[in-house]
């Protein structure tokens, strides 16, 4: 296996956990307030990779041209926190399917925002992928029902967010550790969302079992474990290929809200899922054109 095919395993490992996530925090959400729920995540998240990786969490120091790797990893850590603030205020007034749906329309940002930001261009296969998952996420998303609303709006701006964020991570995740990056995006998230929390709502009650039990699913598995394979991942692949792995996150979602009866999907959702599909299939054709260079163990 190489380590390009190691390193997408990886990412679709943590696409499995982020899928399962939108309807914990929707769950959540009716015991905790968005920033607080995000500061006790990512906070347990921090500790957790701290405790880890002892030696190495708090190894960066200066890049190639004498600036501050964690001033880097500060900026990265703030689009990962733009990301989910705007996603998990979003999942207030939407649902979790919606919000998978709409939040992994960055299948298409990323391309766009590579193109338009880093002159990155892109060959036609992967463009084919991108507008088959972008058709897919249309059909998911099933406009002509309830319309879009307030949800949706600042889903779609938590997509932007974290579109620019693995952009960043793409650039960057190659010259620093991977334990000590992932634990300064867990630690910035959490630095900007503790105080915010403090300031704007209200303190949480006592917490019941199931309310620390998911606390504990998203800060150690879908926080620090999934960052930590996202920051080591996207150091073998290129981060349009990582963006159509990470799409299926969206199907993810709808598929485990159908399953526990939290949803129900039309024809149309059900086609726009098999799309998404397509797109990542003809993404990780062999001879793909890659946007950047792999790099080699």
């Amino acid at each position: 296996m190489t380590s390009r095919s190691r390193a997408e395993f990886v990412l679709l490992g943590v696409t499995l956990a982020w899928g399962g996530s939108f309807l914990v925090v929707k769950d959540t959400l009716a015991a905790l307030p968005p920033l607080s729920l995000i500061a006790l995540r990512f906070t347990l998240a921090a500790a957790a990779l701290a405790l880890a990786f002892r030696r190495n969490a708090f190894a960066l120091g200066r890049d190639a041209r004498g600036g501050s790797q964690w001033s880097t990893a500060g900026w990265i850590g703030a689009l990962l926190w733009a990301g989910f603030a705007f996603q998990t205020a979003g999942l207030l007034y939407t649902t979790p399917a919606r919000s998978g749906f709409i939040t992994a329309t960055y299948v298409a940002l990323v391309p766009l925002l590579g193109r338009v930001f880093l002159a990155r261009a892109l060959g036609k296969r992967m463009l084919a992928a991108v507008g088959a998952a972008l058709a897919g996420l249309f059909l998911l998303t099933d406009p002509r029902g309830s319309g879009v609303n307030l949800g949706d709006a600042l889903t779609l701006l938590s997509a932007l967010a974290f579109a620019a964020h693995l952009l960043a991570l793409d650039r960057h995740a190659r010259a620093m550790p991977s334990p000590a990056l992932a634990f300064a995006q867990m630690a910035v998230v959490a630095g900007l969302a503790l105080p915010l929390a403090l300031a704007f709502e209200d303190a949480p009650h006592a917490l019941s079992g199931r309310s620390l039990a998911a606390i504990a699913y998203l800060g150690l598995l879908c926080s620090a474990g999934a960052f930590l394979g996202q920051t080591w991942g996207q150091r073998y692949t290129t981060p349009v290929r990582a963006g159509l792995i990470f799409s299926l996150e969206s199907l993810f979602a709808a598929l485990l809200s159908v399953a526990i009866g939290a949803e129900v999907l039309t024809p149309w959702q059900w086609l726009g899922g098999l799309m998404l599909l397509a797109g990542v299939v003809i993404g990780e054709l062999p001879d793909a054109p890659l946007t950047q260079p792999v790099r080699a163990d």
